[in-house]
């Protein structure tokens, strides 16, 4: 037997199918959408990876904010008397400069974010890594802004103000 005798075969029980659906009536067809949409299988694992790796592309709207300081990218870094310095990040767009300084939090294991907006006005602040729900923070006047107890991985921050368009940094990892 060729392969060229079953090329048939697939098309023919797809019609098949669709046409013993359409002989369905309305309550025949709500059962068997219902045993189709009962069935409990969990979704394959690189699925659920690739939709929480999307989450971030929410923010496809915003404009880019891309980083233009790093001291965590330094190769010599000074410092403090605690034996560890901050790092300082600093990302810019039009109209817009992002400075941040990131130090070991409160808890072990845990990390402090400190802000400020240049210009300095006010904002809503959402603090974004890959494996935490996003937190929402509060810029004041004077354009600062802090978020507490972030954990080690990729840190993304989108800035939403009055009367502009959103911008989003690139992300950059902390811990």
């Amino acid at each position: 037997m060729s392969t060229d005798d079953h090329a048939g075969d697939e098309p023919a029980s797809a019609l098949s199918a669709a046409s013993a659906l359409s002989a369905l009536n309305d309550d025949g067809l709500l059962a068997a959408l219902r045993e189709a949409l009962g069935r409990e299988e969990p979704p394959p694992g690189w699925a659920v990876d690739l939709a929480k790796g999307s989450y971030g592309l929410r923010a496809v709207d915003a404009e880019l904010a891309a980083l233009t300081s790093d001291s965590g990218l330094e190769a010599a870094q000074p410092l403090m008397r605690s034996g560890t310095a901050p790092r300082l990040a600093v990302f810019d767009a039009a109209g817009l400069s992002v400075e941040v300084e990131i130090e070991p939090g409160a808890r072990d294991g845990s990390w402090r974010l400190i802000g400020q907006l240049f210009p300095a006005a006010p904002a809503r602040i959402q603090v974004r890594q890959q494996r935490a729900e996003p937190v929402w923070v509060d810029a004041d006047d004077m354009g600062r802004f802090s978020a507490d107890h972030l954990t080690r991985g990729p840190l993304s921050l989108v800035c939403e103000r009055d009367g502009t368009r959103a911008a989003v940094t690139e992300w950059i990892t902390i811990g």
